[in-house]
């Protein structure tokens, strides 16, 4: 049986959602990284990422003005840094630093990888639309990586109020 709610209720039965971390870094090569949530493949063919930014995010600002970036799937040990990375905004925080993560070269563009990320994407910027409040930044797949220890499990948000875990 059905009944009708608001859609800000029926979103509290969306867990567990996936988090991901978007990667990019300014002129000065400052890393900075974004939990985000809303995210989801485009397409197959070219594969592509279509993500949710808030419109003052500094991640959207350098997305924006560098055309690439790297969308990382964090393991369940980068719980702590993850909250960190999603709880902190990296206008005057150089979180690449601050998060204590190790970063790798990326092969197609200038954003390092995720060392001990579960998987790393390196995007080229496609488009930004903005149907709503919030803007879509929908990037291209053009490089892949997967970590070699097979036994990292994925990060997840298990409830509201940023239950970080694995399934």
């Amino acid at each position: 049986m059905q009944k009708q709610v608001t859609a800000a209720e029926a979103w509290t039965r969306k867990y567990p959602e996936q988090v991901v971390l978007a990667i990019t870094k300014n002129e000065q090569d400052r890393i900075n990284l974004m939990a985000i949530g809303w995210i989801c493949t485009a397409s197959d063919e070219p594969p592509m990422f279509i993500m949710g930014i808030d419109e003052h995010a500094y991640t959207l600002e350098l997305l924006k003005k560098n055309q690439e970036f790297v969308i990382a799937y964090p393991s369940v040990n980068m719980a702590e840094e993850t909250l960190y990375l999603g709880t902190t905004h990296g206008h005057a925080i150089d979180k690449g630093k601050e998060c204590g993560l190790t970063f790798s070269a990326a092969s197609k563009v200038n954003v390092p990888l995720l060392s001990d990320a579960v998987a790393n994407f390196e995007c080229r910027l496609v488009n930004i639309v903005r149907p709503g409040d919030c803007p879509l930044v929908i990037g291209e797949i053009v490089a892949a990586h997967v970590n070699t220890d097979k036994s990292l499990k994925r990060l997840y948000n298990l409830a509201q109020g940023y239950k970080l875990g694995g399934l």
